[in-house]
């Protein structure tokens, strides 16, 4: 069984390809240019990160002042904390494009599987990264911002028996430091979000260096644009400052960056421990993925189910994103509205996958046997 596992790990580790480095014959389509997008984004988000460190102050009392000097009073702040909001967004954007082009032609496929979870915990680790980084402005988004998610993970000692143990508050309390979001948090906070990004950033130069990929697959002139474009941004919608933290006023409704949207209209939705266990299941169905599709085929129309799925997770993140931004919930209504068409939705694909496997066995079946080889025959001599 070890061997098993060295040989699965070995085959795996020989095709990684975290950034696309095999596709750069492939540039001409901008699918996949993401890998390269990813990593350039990366690096201006840690590079900006790092001159961002010199003039924040992590504390409840400087955070926010600190921040006000940055933007207004440093010598292109504004452009330094604009690159590091922006080059991030694109960098999660890019993650979940290529996770979709990914999960839609089936490459997770084998020999793929490890590079799948790699990239799946990347995008899990970015959104940590981007909620704890969130929380350092400490303006009364992020506040209650941090103090909703937070909450999530409480939800969880509602689970029967293991629920008891209190292992979701301990992991609240980890992040928290405390009773409430205060000092504590902002203190891990602010090591979280740095240690992600310098710990996986070495990672993944050692990565480099040990198997001679090429690090940037994008031309001059591209590298040249998406600059252009963090820049124009910047400029144009300037990072945003809010009003200052206050514990005592609920700001409605409360939203955080665009990729957590939809995790709140799914919070509100749903009852306490489901909204805990929600994530979780997600999660371990987009790392498991890779070993639950057994289909041969990597198209689409080749594993129903599993196509169908992809296209429900899609739409319920752009739908949910957008009522949460309109403030838009009937809580009487909507849950059960949901539930219906989620498994109406399943159990329509699993029909459609069990139909395709009936035809294919068919075809199969159809399809004209080739001849027995005759043990010890010789083949028949060509002609000329």
């Amino acid at each position: 069984m070890l061997d098993r596992v060295r040989e699965w790990l070995r085959e795996r580790k020989e095709k990684l390809d975290l950034f696309d480095e095999t596709n750069v014959d492939r540039l001409d389509n901008p699918l996949y240019a993401l890998g390269h997008i990813v990593y350039f984004s990366w690096i201006v988000v840690f590079v900006t990160g790092v001159l961002l460190m010199i003039w924040y102050e992590p504390t409840t009392h400087g955070a926010y002042n600190s921040i006000l000097r940055i933007q207004h009073e440093v010598p292109l702040g504004w452009l330094i904390r604009g690159a590091h909001k922006y080059a991030a967004d694109m960098l999660i954007l890019a993650i979940m494009l290529r996770i979709y082009r990914m999960y839609f032609l089936g490459e997770y496929k084998r020999p793929n599987e490890l590079t799948w979870m790699i990239l799946f915990a990347s995008l899990v680790l970015a959104m940590i990264s981007g909620i704890t980084g969130y929380l350092l402005i400490w303006n009364q988004r992020a506040f209650w911002a941090a103090k909703t998610v937070l909450s999530v993970a409480v939800y969880l000692d509602q689970i029967p028996i293991i629920g008891a143990s209190k292992f979701g508050s301990a992991i609240a309390f980890i992040f928290l430091g405390g009773p409430a979001v205060g000092q504590g948090a902002l203190t891990r906070f602010y090591a979280i979000h740095f240690g992600i990004s310098a710990l996986l950033l070495i990672a993944v130069e050692l990565y480099f260096i040990f198997t001679r990929r090429k690090r940037f697959g994008l031309s001059p002139t591209a590298i040249v644009v998406l600059l252009l474009m963090i820049v124009a941004t910047s400029y144009i919608f300037p990072a945003e400052m809010g009003r200052r933290a206050d514990p005592n006023r609920t700001p409605l409704p409360i939203l955080s960056d665009w990729y957590f949207l939809a995790l709140y209209q799914y919070v509100k939705y749903t009852p306490p421990l489901w909204a805990g266990l929600g994530p979780g299941f997600l999660i371990t169905y987009g790392m498991l993925v890779p070993f639950l599709d057994r289909s041969k085929g990597r198209r689409p129309s080749e594993r129903p189910f599993f196509t169908v799925v992809g296209v429900m997770a899609l739409t319920y993140f752009v739908v949910f994103t957008t009522l949460i931004m309109f403030n838009i919930a009937v809580i009487d209504r909507d849950p059960h509205i949901v539930l219906v068409m989620t498994s109406v939705v399943l159990v329509i694909g699993l029909l459609l996958e069990l139909r395709y496997r009936r035809r294919r066995r068919a075809a199969e079946a159809a399809a004209p046997k080739p001849p027995p080889r005759v043990v010890g025959a010789r083949p028949a001599p060509t002609a000329g």
